[in-house]
């Protein structure tokens, strides 16, 4: 039988065809963002400082059988970058890029996440496009903070961004609906021990989840609970063998009211945390931080009232009129309320109190944005990438123009990238402990390795190094090159103690000091 023409075989398209404009801007905001994180990492601009080296140390010693479940010697900031870290350690050599290049990663999986809820809850795969270039080009706060290892906070946006999906897919009946509860319950224990911060993203979330399993709670909630205890084990352990309430590790905050934490919150936090209080010039000038504070207020003011009966369906667990984005407007009007509630939220030079509220800062505006329709929404959204783009880029350049973000404290500016030479030094002389000041030992211990012991003259994150430079009659001190160190030598020579000194890069080693000086026992 005659037949005709056969039509050729269906082919797949190649995988790059098959990726639509949304992916593209998802891609575009990955690749923008990790280039300006690791211009951060490789200038001034994310300098070393103390705090991570104490993450690089436990990195350091869990490869040697340490396990730490917080943040040095405090009992909160869970410690499981740490553990992520550690494996890069033993591949890489140690250095604060390495070590850091795990937050890179994180920070792109949280530009994923926020595309991924984005797209729910603005209800456009374009919506969560926007939502994610604008966390790529975010505050300059959110940037760096992103890329520091300064303990759990990169942990507790992704558990909770994590929490919040499960939430919004939760189903009161349906084959796995018991493994999304018991998923989410796992996320939420795991972002409660990371950060406590987490609580902006759990409790609107939470809400939602109690709100879809009505009718279905004597079946989901165990489950729930058994996820929530196991994510927990690390704070449970750690209760157990240190009782139910130990000592924070970095002492008591000073004395402040709800009232005046509040203050601090209205101004100048809420400035920081939105990137206009960024000190450069132009910017201050024509984007005050108080104007766009009472702004950023009347429009969070504007999307309660629209948002009103949803978010009373979802305060009162009802399921009627509540949408997705409740959950981000729920949670910037608990925020301020949580943020004043704690003593802890005293420091205002920074927003970091506020960092785990970033991803649900641009999935807010995305939705703003396409509250609009037509031309306005696409004149809308250039305008705030370009601003958020040229308030983050013109930011960076001030800091690092002015030298970079750097610790100042022992006398003098702390320029850690000048202590491998003082390793290198001590080692040389044959010295294997040393003091110095809380911003210089860590980092110097992170460089140091296993050659060297260095105790801090305040907080002691690992005490081990501390007995051991307490033991040494032969300890070094390291002070910063300047008053510092000048303040140093006057002490010894006070004291009538012998000793030598030699420079190392911007720092001043004093060693052979008879009889020993422990300046921080």
């Amino acid at each position: 039988m005659a037949t005709g023409p056969q039509a050729p075989p269906l082919t797949a398209a190649p995988w790059w065809r098959r990726i639509d404009g949304p992916i593209w801007a998802l891609l575009a905001a990955i690749a923008f963002g990790t280039a300006v994180r690791l211009v951060m990492l490789t200038t001034g601009i994310a300098r070393f400082e103390s705090d991570e080296a104490v993450t690089g140390v436990m990195a350091q010693r869990i490869l040697h059988g340490d396990f730490p479940a917080y943040f040095g010697i405090q009992s909160y900031q869970g410690a499981l970058e740490q553990y992520l870290q550690a494996p890069v350690l033993a591949l890489l050599p140690d250095t604060p890029l390495a070590l850091r290049s795990v937050q890179v990663v994180l920070s792109a999986l949280i530009c994923v996440l926020v595309y991924v809820l984005g797209t729910r809850m603005v209800g456009s795969r374009w919506g969560g496009a926007l939502a994610a270039v604008l966390f790529a080009v975010a505050p300059y706060y959110s940037a760096i903070k992103s890329i520091r290892s300064h303990g759990g906070y990169d942990g507790a946006v992704i558990f909770g961004l994590l929490v919040v999906l499960l939430a919004l897919v939760l189903r009161r009946e349906g084959p796995r609906s018991h493994w999304v509860a018991a998923a989410l319950g796992l996320c939420a224990g795991l972002a409660i021990w990371e950060n406590y911060l987490s609580a902006y993203l759990l409790i609107p979330a939470v809400l939602w989840a109690f709100g879809s399993a009505r009718g279905g709670l004597t079946r989901l909630l165990p489950w729930g609970i058994g996820g929530l205890i196991v994510g927990l084990a690390p704070v449970i352990a750690f209760r157990l063998a240190n009782g139910i309430n130990p000592p924070s590790g970095t002492g008591t905050p000073p004395v402040t009211s709800f009232a005046g934490r509040m203050d601090l919150l209205l101004s100048p936090v809420t400035g920081q945390f939105l990137g206009v209080r960024s000190g450069v010039e132009v910017f201050d000038r024509y984007l005050p931080a108080a104007l766009v504070t009472i702004v950023a207020f009347g429009v969070l003011g504007a999307a309660v009232w629209v948002r009103r009966w949803g978010l009373w369906d979802l305060v009162t667990l009802r399921s009627t009129r509540r949408e997705p984005i409740d959950i981000v407007v729920l949670a910037f009007v608990v925020a301020p309320f949580l943020y004043a509630a704690s003593s802890y939220t005293w420091y205002s030079g920074e927003p970091r109190y506020l960092y785990t509220l970033y991803p649900f800062l641009t999935i807010g505006v995305a939705a703003a944005v396409f509250a609009l329709h037509g031309r306005a929404r696409i004149v809308m959204a250039a305008i705030v990438i370009m601003v958020g783009a040229v308030l983050l880029l013109g930011t960076m350049k001030a800091v690092y123009d002015r030298g970079g973000e750097i610790s100042v404290a022992d006398g003098g500016l702390v320029y850690t990238e000048d202590l491998p030479q003082v390793a290198d030094a001590l080692e040389a002389r044959g010295i294997t402990s040393a003091w110095a000041d809380y911003w210089v030992a860590n980092p110097l211990q992170f460089f140091g390795g296993d050659a060297l012991n260095v105790a801090s003259t305040s907080i002691n994150h690992f005490p081990g190094s501390l007995a051991a430079a307490k033991r040494d009659p032969k300890a070094a001190v390291v002070s910063v090159t300047g008053p510092g160190a000048d303040g140093v030598r006057a002490a010894l020579q006070k004291a009538g103690r012998r000793f030598q000194q030699a420079t190392a890069g911007r720092f001043t080693i004093f060693w052979g000091i008879t009889p020993p000086w422990r300046p921080g026992a």
